[in-house]
């Protein structure tokens, strides 16, 4: 029997106290661990590999989910939204590891839930991605939207504000969501240009409701409320610049204990914790870090047999 089947059996049915350590997921190559943090060390409780999932069609298995690049805790924890920049995109039931949505989307690199059961995923640089793409949970392999998004690399809906953020090379964009899960309609409403040197590369939320983006030199916290106005107007549904729209407030700050720091590929705080990969080799690490919120008391944890390349706490 395979090792994540092992695993996931072990622990599939047992549900974390409230007062349970800390847990985030690791992924990267075809792989999701879960990892319990202790005492600054990591234990896995458990493994989903593509290579293992019988329920997914064999192209899944061998090649579109070959290089994992996001694994986000999605349905209050009950499933993980997967991307791959190897082409592929699938929705994982936590307990049971079994998949109920698939896509095929090149160079998907985050995705999120969107209301009434729409899926947002962002697409990085391909002759067929550089844009947002919007699916139907209960409908794979049918894109029913999309939108320019270049060097996509993040998307986040944003339940407080009633937004989708989406990443890109050079911005941060707010969209409103409308329609069906049929039929939906993303209309933008702001747009914030990338601070530093842009390439932007992560997108999660704070605790607090503000967000931790990467770019080629740092990590920053942005706030969309506050600050001073962007240099550039928000654009309409098909990317027009609508006349007379005011320009978006916000601001960014260096992330004191990631700033200046290149080639974070994923971040993210939880309960005065903070978590990060940093590439080591090429676009991929051997290990993540965690450490206080303010950067302090910084633990290495090592992940071995896998290329890693994002971490996300499980909240």
């Amino acid at each position: 029997m395979p090792i994540s089947m092992i695993i996931a059996a072990a622990v599939a049915s047992a549900p974390a106290p409230a007062d349970a350590a800390p847990r985030l997921y690791a992924c990267g190559g075809d792989q999701i661990r879960e990892y319990r943090i202790e005492s600054g060390r990591s234990v896995e409780v458990w493994r989903w590999r593509a290579a293992d999932a019988t329920d997914l069609p064999a192209r899944y298995r061998t090649a579109l989910l070959a290089h994992i690049d996001d694994c986000k805790p999605v349905d209050g924890g009950r499933g993980i939204l997967v991307t791959a920049s190897t082409g592929g995109v699938v929705l994982i039931e936590r307990v049971s590891g079994r998949v109920t949505f698939r896509a095929t989307a090149p160079m998907a690199h985050s995705a999120d839930m969107l209301p009434g059961g729409m899926i947002a995923v962002a697409l990085s640089i391909d002759p067929k991605g550089d844009r947002l793409e919007v699916y139907d949970r209960t409908r794979s392999e049918t894109p029913l939207l999309h939108l320019p998004l270049p060097s996509g690399h993040g998307a986040v809906w944003d339940r407080a504000r009633d937004r989708l953020f989406v990443l890109s090379h050079d911005l941060i964009q707010a969209y409103r969501v409308a329609g069906t899960s049929s039929a939906p309609v993303l209309t933008e409403s702001a747009r914030w240009t990338l601070p530093g040197r842009r390439d932007g590369h992560d997108l999660s939320r704070r605790p607090d409701g503000r967000y931790l983006v990467t770019t080629d030199d740092g990590v920053w916290t942005f706030d969309p409320d506050a600050g001073d106005p962007d240099a550039g107007d928000a654009a309409g549904p098909a990317g027009g610049r609508p006349e007379g729209r005011p320009p978006a407030p916000g601001t960014y700050t260096p992330l004191p204990a990631l700033n200046p720091r290149p080639r974070v590929k994923a971040v993210g705080m939880m309960g005065g914790r903070l978590a990060w990969v940093q590439a080591e080799e090429s676009w991929w690490a051997k290990g993540f870090t965690i450490a206080r919120a303010d950067g302090s008391d910084p633990v290495r944890i090592p992940v071995e047999g896998m290329r890693l390349y994002k971490v996300r706490w499980i909240r």
